[in-house]
Protein backbone atom coordinates (compact mmCIF):
# COMPACT_ATOMS: atom_id res chain seq x y z
CA UNK A 1 0.00 0.00 0.00
CA UNK A 2 2.67 1.88 1.14
CA UNK A 3 3.90 1.71 -2.38
CA UNK A 4 1.13 2.64 -3.97
CA UNK A 5 0.93 6.08 -1.92
CA UNK A 6 4.33 6.91 -3.07
CA UNK A 7 4.94 9.25 -6.09
CA UNK A 8 6.59 7.90 -8.73
CA UNK A 9 8.84 11.38 -9.34
CA UNK A 10 9.34 10.59 -13.23
CA UNK A 11 5.77 10.25 -13.63
CA UNK A 12 5.29 13.37 -11.73
CA UNK A 13 7.18 14.80 -13.73
CA UNK A 14 5.86 13.97 -16.99
CA UNK A 15 2.30 14.67 -15.34
CA UNK A 16 3.34 18.24 -14.84
CA UNK A 17 4.71 18.80 -18.64
CA UNK A 18 1.58 17.02 -19.88
CA UNK A 19 -0.46 19.42 -18.02
CA UNK A 20 1.68 22.32 -19.11
CA UNK A 21 1.02 21.26 -23.00
CA UNK A 22 -2.42 21.20 -22.44
CA UNK A 23 -3.37 23.84 -20.25
CA UNK A 24 -1.12 26.35 -22.89
CA UNK A 25 -2.83 25.33 -25.92
CA UNK A 26 -5.86 25.75 -24.29
CA UNK A 27 -5.45 29.12 -22.74
CA UNK A 28 -3.93 30.12 -26.29
CA UNK A 29 -5.86 28.12 -28.67
CA UNK A 30 -7.65 30.32 -31.53
CA UNK A 31 -11.11 29.03 -32.81
CA UNK A 32 -11.39 30.88 -36.04
CA UNK A 33 -7.71 31.12 -37.48
CA UNK A 34 -5.97 28.27 -37.13
CA UNK A 35 -4.65 24.88 -39.39
CA UNK A 36 -7.57 22.79 -38.73
CA UNK A 37 -9.76 25.30 -40.14
CA UNK A 38 -8.83 24.40 -44.16
CA UNK A 39 -8.53 21.05 -43.35
CA UNK A 40 -12.39 21.20 -42.14
CA UNK A 41 -13.16 23.32 -44.65
CA UNK A 42 -11.80 21.37 -47.28
CA UNK A 43 -13.52 17.80 -44.98
CA UNK A 44 -16.67 19.29 -45.53
CA UNK A 45 -16.63 20.03 -49.46
CA UNK A 46 -15.55 16.40 -49.88
CA UNK A 47 -18.99 15.87 -47.83
CA UNK A 48 -21.09 18.36 -50.18
CA UNK A 49 -19.38 17.87 -53.62
CA UNK A 50 -17.76 20.92 -54.19
CA UNK A 51 -13.92 21.94 -54.60
CA UNK A 52 -11.56 21.87 -51.21
CA UNK A 53 -8.43 23.33 -53.49
CA UNK A 54 -10.52 26.26 -54.87
CA UNK A 55 -9.60 28.60 -52.20
CA UNK A 56 -5.89 28.11 -52.91
CA UNK A 57 -5.40 27.61 -48.64
CA UNK A 58 -5.86 23.83 -49.01
CA UNK A 59 -2.09 21.87 -49.22
CA UNK A 60 -2.85 18.43 -47.94
CA UNK A 61 -3.43 15.11 -50.00
CA UNK A 62 -7.09 14.35 -50.36
CA UNK A 63 -6.16 11.22 -48.24
CA UNK A 64 -5.92 14.04 -45.37
CA UNK A 65 -9.60 15.02 -45.99
CA UNK A 66 -10.94 11.54 -46.33
CA UNK A 67 -9.12 10.63 -42.64
CA UNK A 68 -11.16 14.00 -41.25
CA UNK A 69 -14.49 12.74 -42.77
CA UNK A 70 -16.11 12.12 -39.48
CA UNK A 71 -15.34 15.43 -38.36
CA UNK A 72 -16.96 16.90 -41.10
CA UNK A 73 -19.85 15.35 -39.80
CA UNK A 74 -20.21 17.76 -36.43
CA UNK A 75 -20.04 21.25 -36.14
CA UNK A 76 -16.75 23.38 -36.04
CA UNK A 77 -17.12 24.10 -32.57
CA UNK A 78 -17.36 20.22 -31.33
CA UNK A 79 -14.88 19.20 -34.44
CA UNK A 80 -12.35 21.59 -33.01
CA UNK A 81 -12.60 20.21 -29.20
CA UNK A 82 -12.58 16.53 -30.69
CA UNK A 83 -9.04 17.21 -32.24
CA UNK A 84 -7.36 19.41 -29.53
CA UNK A 85 -8.27 16.49 -27.12
CA UNK A 86 -7.39 13.58 -29.37
CA UNK A 87 -4.20 15.31 -30.17
CA UNK A 88 -3.58 15.97 -26.36
CA UNK A 89 -3.33 12.47 -25.31
CA UNK A 90 -1.95 11.21 -28.86
CA UNK A 91 0.89 13.48 -27.84
CA UNK A 92 1.53 12.63 -24.57
CA UNK A 93 1.28 9.18 -25.23
CA UNK A 94 3.90 9.30 -27.83
CA UNK A 95 6.50 11.07 -25.56
CA UNK A 96 5.54 8.61 -22.78
CA UNK A 97 6.32 5.17 -24.67
CA UNK A 98 9.37 7.08 -26.27
CA UNK A 99 10.82 7.32 -23.05
CA UNK A 100 9.96 3.67 -22.25
CA UNK A 101 12.23 2.83 -25.42
CA UNK A 102 15.13 5.09 -23.50
CA UNK A 103 18.11 3.49 -21.68
CA UNK A 104 17.12 2.61 -18.35
CA UNK A 105 20.83 4.11 -16.61
CA UNK A 106 19.80 7.73 -18.12
CA UNK A 107 16.22 7.36 -16.96
CA UNK A 108 16.11 11.18 -15.44
CA UNK A 109 18.03 12.47 -18.67
CA UNK A 110 15.49 10.53 -20.53
CA UNK A 111 12.71 12.56 -18.63
CA UNK A 112 14.14 16.02 -18.83
CA UNK A 113 14.44 15.86 -22.34
CA UNK A 114 11.06 14.26 -22.46
CA UNK A 115 9.50 16.82 -19.76
CA UNK A 116 11.06 19.47 -22.16
CA UNK A 117 9.66 18.54 -25.28
CA UNK A 118 6.49 18.11 -24.20
CA UNK A 119 6.20 21.20 -22.37
CA UNK A 120 7.24 23.40 -25.06
CA UNK A 121 4.88 21.67 -27.79
CA UNK A 122 1.54 23.36 -27.00
CA UNK A 123 2.00 25.29 -30.29
CA UNK A 124 1.02 22.67 -31.82
CA UNK A 125 -2.68 22.59 -30.06
CA UNK A 126 -2.59 25.98 -30.47
CA UNK A 127 -2.52 25.96 -34.31
CA UNK A 128 -4.49 22.58 -33.52
CA UNK A 129 -1.74 21.46 -36.38
CA UNK A 130 -2.60 18.48 -38.07
CA UNK A 131 1.28 17.71 -37.59
CA UNK A 132 0.32 16.67 -34.34
CA UNK A 133 -1.79 13.59 -34.94
CA UNK A 134 0.41 12.68 -37.70
CA UNK A 135 3.81 12.53 -35.37
CA UNK A 136 1.76 11.06 -32.21
CA UNK A 137 0.40 8.24 -34.25
CA UNK A 138 3.93 7.23 -35.89
CA UNK A 139 6.11 7.24 -32.86
CA UNK A 140 3.07 4.84 -31.16
CA UNK A 141 3.16 3.19 -34.28
CA UNK A 142 6.55 2.29 -34.32
CA UNK A 143 7.11 1.45 -30.45
CA UNK A 144 4.55 -1.09 -31.61
CA UNK A 145 6.53 -2.78 -34.16
CA UNK A 146 9.75 -2.33 -31.77
CA UNK A 147 7.84 -4.22 -28.76
CA UNK A 148 5.98 -6.50 -31.12
CA UNK A 149 3.00 -5.77 -29.94
CA UNK A 150 -0.12 -4.80 -31.02
CA UNK A 151 0.63 -5.10 -34.73
CA UNK A 152 -2.60 -4.55 -36.27
CA UNK A 153 -3.01 -1.18 -33.99
CA UNK A 154 0.57 -0.23 -35.12
CA UNK A 155 0.11 -0.79 -38.86
CA UNK A 156 -3.31 0.62 -38.43
CA UNK A 157 -1.42 3.69 -36.94
CA UNK A 158 1.28 3.78 -39.80
CA UNK A 159 -1.90 4.20 -41.89
CA UNK A 160 -3.49 7.19 -40.88
CA UNK A 161 -0.17 9.16 -40.50
CA UNK A 162 0.85 8.34 -43.53
CA UNK A 163 -2.68 9.21 -45.31
CA UNK A 164 -2.47 12.95 -42.81
CA UNK A 165 1.14 13.76 -44.09
CA UNK A 166 3.23 11.34 -45.45
CA UNK A 167 6.25 13.31 -45.22
CA UNK A 168 6.45 12.98 -41.78
CA UNK A 169 6.49 9.18 -41.65
CA UNK A 170 7.07 7.99 -45.03
CA UNK A 171 10.95 7.30 -44.62
CA UNK A 172 10.20 5.26 -40.96
CA UNK A 173 7.68 3.19 -42.51
CA UNK A 174 10.17 2.20 -45.46
CA UNK A 175 13.00 1.60 -42.95
CA UNK A 176 10.71 -1.15 -40.89
CA UNK A 177 9.81 -2.31 -44.00
CA UNK A 178 13.19 -2.81 -45.70
CA UNK A 179 14.94 -3.87 -42.31
CA UNK A 180 12.25 -6.83 -41.87
CA UNK A 181 10.79 -5.17 -38.64
CA UNK A 182 6.94 -6.93 -38.93
CA UNK A 183 7.42 -6.61 -42.62
CA UNK A 184 4.17 -7.68 -43.50
CA UNK A 185 2.05 -4.53 -41.35
CA UNK A 186 4.43 -2.43 -42.79
CA UNK A 187 3.47 -3.19 -46.06
CA UNK A 188 -0.08 -3.80 -44.96
CA UNK A 189 1.11 0.66 -43.89
CA UNK A 190 1.73 1.63 -46.94
CA UNK A 191 -1.25 -0.38 -49.31
CA UNK A 192 -3.85 1.00 -46.85
CA UNK A 193 -1.88 4.71 -47.11
CA UNK A 194 -2.29 3.96 -50.90
CA UNK A 195 -5.82 2.93 -50.75
CA UNK A 196 -6.42 6.08 -48.58
CA UNK A 197 -4.91 8.64 -51.20
CA UNK A 198 -6.88 6.71 -54.46
CA UNK A 199 -10.19 6.62 -52.69
CA UNK A 200 -9.88 10.25 -51.35
CA UNK A 201 -8.76 10.84 -54.79
CA UNK A 202 -11.59 9.12 -56.98
CA UNK A 203 -14.30 10.55 -54.84
CA UNK A 204 -13.23 14.35 -56.02
CA UNK A 205 -13.13 13.29 -59.64
CA UNK A 206 -16.63 12.28 -59.19
CA UNK A 207 -17.78 15.40 -58.63
CA UNK A 208 -17.30 18.24 -61.51
CA UNK A 209 -16.27 20.88 -59.09
CA UNK A 210 -13.32 18.85 -57.91
CA UNK A 211 -12.73 16.80 -61.06
CA UNK A 212 -9.37 18.76 -61.82
CA UNK A 213 -7.91 18.48 -58.34
CA UNK A 214 -4.56 17.38 -59.24
CA UNK A 215 -4.45 20.42 -60.92
CA UNK A 216 -5.83 22.60 -58.24
CA UNK A 217 -3.53 20.86 -55.60
CA UNK A 218 -0.09 21.90 -57.82
CA UNK A 219 -1.40 25.51 -58.49
CA UNK A 220 -1.85 25.75 -54.53
CA UNK A 221 1.51 23.67 -54.02
CA UNK A 222 2.97 26.59 -56.38
CA UNK A 223 1.23 29.88 -55.04
CA UNK A 224 2.49 28.74 -51.48
CA UNK A 225 6.49 28.66 -52.26
CA UNK A 226 6.15 31.64 -54.80
CA UNK A 227 7.94 35.07 -53.68
CA UNK A 228 6.98 36.37 -50.47
CA UNK A 229 4.34 33.29 -50.22
CA UNK A 230 4.06 31.85 -47.02
CA UNK A 231 6.13 28.41 -47.87
CA UNK A 232 9.15 31.06 -49.77
CA UNK A 233 12.35 29.71 -48.48
CA UNK A 234 14.36 32.68 -49.36
CA UNK A 235 16.27 35.37 -47.11
CA UNK A 236 13.59 37.95 -48.33
CA UNK A 237 10.72 36.53 -47.23
CA UNK A 238 10.65 36.85 -43.46
CA UNK A 239 8.00 33.94 -42.92
CA UNK A 240 10.67 31.64 -43.28
CA UNK A 241 12.38 32.16 -40.22
CA UNK A 242 9.80 29.47 -39.20
CA UNK A 243 10.81 26.71 -41.77
CA UNK A 244 13.11 24.08 -40.88
CA UNK A 245 14.52 22.60 -44.10
CA UNK A 246 17.36 22.74 -45.83
CA UNK A 247 16.22 25.82 -48.76
CA UNK A 248 16.27 28.15 -46.13
CA UNK A 249 19.98 27.70 -45.61
CA UNK A 250 20.73 26.98 -49.54
CA UNK A 251 18.36 29.77 -50.67
CA UNK A 252 21.37 32.02 -48.99
CA UNK A 253 23.61 31.07 -51.71
CA UNK A 254 21.84 30.67 -54.64
CA UNK A 255 19.14 33.13 -55.37
CA UNK A 256 17.55 30.86 -57.79
CA UNK A 257 14.70 28.15 -57.59
CA UNK A 258 16.11 25.45 -59.22
CA UNK A 259 19.78 26.04 -57.55
CA UNK A 260 18.68 26.47 -53.63
CA UNK A 261 16.41 23.24 -54.30
CA UNK A 262 19.14 20.81 -55.81
CA UNK A 263 21.28 22.12 -53.87
CA UNK A 264 19.09 21.06 -50.97
CA UNK A 265 18.44 17.63 -52.37
CA UNK A 266 21.67 16.99 -52.72
CA UNK A 267 22.96 17.84 -49.14
CA UNK A 268 19.81 15.35 -48.21
CA UNK A 269 21.12 12.58 -50.53
CA UNK A 270 24.11 12.39 -49.25
CA UNK A 271 23.39 12.44 -45.93
CA UNK A 272 20.84 10.08 -46.61
CA UNK A 273 22.88 7.75 -48.46
CA UNK A 274 25.38 7.71 -45.52
CA UNK A 275 22.68 6.60 -43.52
CA UNK A 276 21.80 3.62 -45.90
CA UNK A 277 25.21 2.66 -45.79
CA UNK A 278 25.10 2.39 -42.10
CA UNK A 279 21.48 1.43 -41.01
CA UNK A 280 20.47 -1.05 -43.42
CA UNK A 281 23.86 -3.22 -42.92
CA UNK A 282 23.63 -2.75 -39.22
CA UNK A 283 22.26 -6.27 -37.09
CA UNK A 284 18.40 -6.09 -35.36
CA UNK A 285 19.17 -5.42 -32.24
CA UNK A 286 16.86 -2.80 -30.59
CA UNK A 287 19.96 -0.63 -29.87
CA UNK A 288 21.08 0.07 -33.84
CA UNK A 289 17.14 0.48 -34.57
CA UNK A 290 16.72 3.40 -32.32
CA UNK A 291 19.63 4.82 -32.95
CA UNK A 292 18.83 4.30 -37.07
CA UNK A 293 15.21 6.14 -36.17
CA UNK A 294 16.72 8.42 -34.13
CA UNK A 295 18.60 9.57 -37.22
CA UNK A 296 16.17 9.33 -39.79
CA UNK A 297 14.22 11.45 -37.92
CA UNK A 298 16.17 14.29 -38.36
CA UNK A 299 17.09 13.10 -41.68
CA UNK A 300 13.00 13.30 -42.60
CA UNK A 301 13.01 17.45 -41.97
CA UNK A 302 15.95 18.23 -44.34
CA UNK A 303 14.26 17.76 -47.95
CA UNK A 304 11.20 19.63 -47.94
CA UNK A 305 9.13 22.06 -46.20
CA UNK A 306 8.88 21.76 -42.84
CA UNK A 307 7.76 24.63 -40.32
CA UNK A 308 9.04 24.31 -36.55
CA UNK A 309 6.00 22.71 -35.16
CA UNK A 310 7.20 19.63 -37.12
CA UNK A 311 10.43 19.15 -35.07
CA UNK A 312 7.93 17.70 -32.35
CA UNK A 313 9.05 14.61 -34.58
CA UNK A 314 12.53 15.18 -32.79
CA UNK A 315 10.82 13.09 -30.03
CA UNK A 316 11.71 9.62 -31.60
CA UNK A 317 15.31 10.79 -31.45
CA UNK A 318 15.45 10.99 -27.87
CA UNK A 319 16.37 7.21 -27.53
CA UNK A 320 18.79 7.30 -30.07
CA UNK A 321 20.78 10.47 -28.31
CA UNK A 322 20.93 8.59 -25.03
CA UNK A 323 22.55 6.01 -26.51
CA UNK A 324 25.51 8.04 -27.83
CA UNK A 325 25.54 9.65 -24.43
CA UNK A 326 26.26 6.36 -23.41
CA UNK A 327 28.72 5.63 -24.82
CA UNK A 328 30.11 8.91 -26.05
CA UNK A 329 29.51 11.51 -22.95
CA UNK A 330 30.40 14.59 -24.58
CA UNK A 331 28.81 14.48 -28.23
CA UNK A 332 26.09 12.62 -26.47
CA UNK A 333 25.39 15.75 -24.11
CA UNK A 334 25.88 18.09 -27.36
CA UNK A 335 23.22 15.88 -29.13
CA UNK A 336 20.48 16.02 -25.89
CA UNK A 337 21.06 19.88 -25.97
CA UNK A 338 20.26 20.12 -29.53
CA UNK A 339 17.23 18.05 -29.38
CA UNK A 340 16.09 19.84 -26.49
CA UNK A 341 16.51 22.86 -28.17
CA UNK A 342 13.93 21.62 -30.88
CA UNK A 343 10.93 23.39 -29.74
CA UNK A 344 12.66 26.46 -29.60
CA UNK A 345 13.28 29.54 -32.10
CA UNK A 346 14.65 32.63 -31.57
CA UNK A 347 15.50 33.75 -35.29
CA UNK A 348 12.33 35.42 -35.38
CA UNK A 349 12.58 37.86 -32.51
CA UNK A 350 16.50 37.98 -33.63
CA UNK A 351 14.49 39.28 -36.64
CA UNK A 352 12.19 41.95 -35.21
CA UNK A 353 15.56 43.36 -32.95
CA UNK A 354 17.22 43.75 -36.39
CA UNK A 355 14.15 45.19 -37.84
CA UNK A 356 13.96 47.57 -34.83
CA UNK A 357 17.56 48.76 -35.07
CA UNK A 358 17.69 49.20 -39.11
CA UNK A 359 20.46 46.30 -39.17
CA UNK A 360 18.31 43.61 -40.97
CA UNK A 361 19.77 44.84 -44.41
CA UNK A 362 23.35 44.67 -43.29
CA UNK A 363 22.96 41.45 -41.87
CA UNK A 364 21.06 39.87 -44.72
CA UNK A 365 24.16 40.99 -47.17
CA UNK A 366 26.63 39.16 -44.67
CA UNK A 367 25.54 35.36 -45.67
CA UNK A 368 27.10 33.48 -43.13
CA UNK A 369 25.93 35.80 -40.32
CA UNK A 370 22.41 35.98 -41.76
CA UNK A 371 22.62 31.96 -41.77
CA UNK A 372 23.77 31.83 -38.09
CA UNK A 373 21.34 34.92 -36.44
CA UNK A 374 18.48 34.22 -39.05
CA UNK A 375 18.73 30.52 -39.94
CA UNK A 376 19.33 28.83 -36.83
CA UNK A 377 16.90 26.30 -36.59
CA UNK A 378 17.57 24.86 -40.21
CA UNK A 379 21.39 25.07 -39.20
CA UNK A 380 20.51 23.28 -36.05
CA UNK A 381 18.73 20.86 -37.21
CA UNK A 382 21.66 20.05 -40.02
CA UNK A 383 24.42 19.83 -37.02
CA UNK A 384 22.08 17.46 -35.51
CA UNK A 385 21.88 15.25 -38.30
CA UNK A 386 25.90 15.25 -38.74
CA UNK A 387 26.95 14.47 -35.30
CA UNK A 388 23.77 11.55 -35.17
CA UNK A 389 25.63 10.56 -38.41
CA UNK A 390 29.07 10.47 -37.28
CA UNK A 391 27.93 8.53 -33.74
CA UNK A 392 25.93 5.93 -35.94
CA UNK A 393 29.40 4.93 -38.20
CA UNK A 394 31.09 5.13 -34.18
CA UNK A 395 29.01 3.40 -32.14
CA UNK A 396 26.76 0.74 -33.71
CA UNK A 397 27.22 -2.69 -32.42
CA UNK A 398 29.48 -4.66 -33.62
CA UNK A 399 28.40 -7.47 -36.63
CA UNK A 400 27.98 -10.35 -34.72
CA UNK A 401 25.75 -8.79 -32.02
CA UNK A 402 22.83 -10.47 -31.90
CA UNK A 403 21.41 -8.86 -28.24
CA UNK A 404 18.29 -7.81 -28.01
CA UNK A 405 16.88 -8.98 -32.09
CA UNK A 406 13.47 -7.15 -32.93
CA UNK A 407 11.88 -9.58 -35.19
Amino acid sequence: MKKLLKLNPHALTISIAALIFVVLGALRAFHAKNDFVPVYAGTRCLLHGCNPYGTGELLYPPSTLLVLFPLALLDYPTAWLIWFLLNGALFVTAVVLVLSLCPRLHRWLATALGAVLLAGSSQLLILAQPSAFAVSTVVIGVYFFLRGQALLLGSILLTLSLAIKPQIGGLIVLYLFFKGIHRRYAAQAMAGTLTIILSGGLILRMHPQSADWVSDLRANLSMATAPGATDDPRPANGQASAALNLQTITSIFFSDEKGFNDAAYVIFTLLFAAWAVAALRMNPTMENHLLSLGVLSVLTLLPIYHRNYDSRFLILSIPAALIVYEKRRFVGAFLCVLVALATVSIQHWIQLVLQKEGLLESVQQDRPLFTLLLRESGLRLLVLSCLFMVALFNIRAPKDSRRGQVV
